[in-house]
C-alpha cells in the first residue's frame, strides 16, 4: 500500500524519473568489441556522415552501428599488430559480421587498404558526454526513452510500473491531458544500456514491435 500511495504521489506530481542502479560505463582503455573492419567511401563530394558532418576521406574517422557520435576507438589489426585511433562520427557497416568501418585514411595507418577487410580488436579511448552531432534523431543524442504503453486502469498502470521497476528499469508515469489513461515509459536510457533494456523489457512480456523508441535529451546537460 504504501508503494502505491508512492506511485500515486509521483503521478500526481509528474515527477521526472526515480533512477535505478546502472551498471558503469565502459571505461577507456578496455576493448569493447572484436569483429571484422573494411572501410568505405563515397563517390559524391560534400557527402554528408550520419552526424551531419561533410565525410572526409583523409580524416582518421569511422562508421559504428550504435557508438556515441564522438567516440574515439584504437583498432587495431589483429594482423599485423597496426593501430589507428579513429573518431565515430557515421553509421555501419551494413555488412553481416563486420564491426567498424574506417575512412580509407584510417585503412591505410593499419595497412587493410589493399585487402579490403581485417579482423581487429576496438579499445575505447575516449566517449563524450554529449555525442557530437548536428541532428536530434532517436540515438543522436546518446539517450532513449521507451513508451511501453497506456492504460485506462489506475491499477493496472500501478501493476506494470510496479513489474518494471522491480525489473531495474526506471519507469516514469504521466496522466495523459485528454483522457484518464496512464502512459508509462522508460527514461535516460544511455545507449550502451539500450539492447539491455529491451531484452528486460522483452522478458516481461513487452515485444519490441509493440513499444516506441524516441530520443531522449541528456539529463546530465
Amino acid at each position: 500500500m504504501k508503494r502505491l500511495m508512492v506511485f500515486l504521489l509521483l503521478l500526481a506530481a509528474t515527477i521526472p524519473f526515480l533512477f535505478s542502479a546502472e551498471e558503469a560505463p565502459l571505461q577507456p582503455g578496455s576493448i569493447i568489441e572484436s569483429g571484422i573492419a573494411s572501410w568505405y567511401t563515397s563517390d559524391k563530394s560534400e557527402s554528408l556522415t550520419a552526424n551531419g558532418e561533410t565525410f572526409d576521406p583523409s580524416s582518421l574517422s569511422a562508421a559504428h552501428k550504435s557508438l556515441k557520435f564522438g567516440t574515439i576507438v584504437r583498432v587495431t589489426n589483429k594482423n599485423n599488430g597496426k593501430s589507428v585511433d579513429v573518431r565515430i562520427n557515421d553509421r555501419g557497416p551494413y555488412v553481416d559480421g563486420r564491426i567498424i568501418d574506417l575512412s580509407p585514411a584510417s585503412a591505410k595507418q593499419i595497412d587493410m587498404f589493399d585487402s579490403g577487410i581485417a579482423p581487429v580488436d576496438l579499445t575505447l579511448i575516449f566517449e563524450p558526454e554529449v555525442p557530437e552531432s548536428k541532428y536530434n534523431r532517436a540515438g543522436d543524442t546518446g539517450w532513449y526513452q521507451i513508451q511501453v504503453g497506456a492504460f485506462s486502469s489506475l491499477l493496472t498502470a500501478y501493476a506494470q510500473y510496479d513489474r518494471l521497476l522491480n525489473a531495474g528499469l526506471k519507469p516514469y508515469a504521466e496522466q495523459l491531458a485528454d483522457s484518464k489513461a496512464v502512459r508509462l515509459t522508460i527514461r535516460w536510457i544511455p545507449a550502451y544500456q539500450l539492447d539491455k533494456t529491451m531484452k528486460a523489457l522483452s522478458a516481461l512480456g513487452f515485444s519490441e514491435k509493440n513499444v516506441l523508441k524516441k530520443s531522449e535529451a541528456n539529463p546530465y546537460r
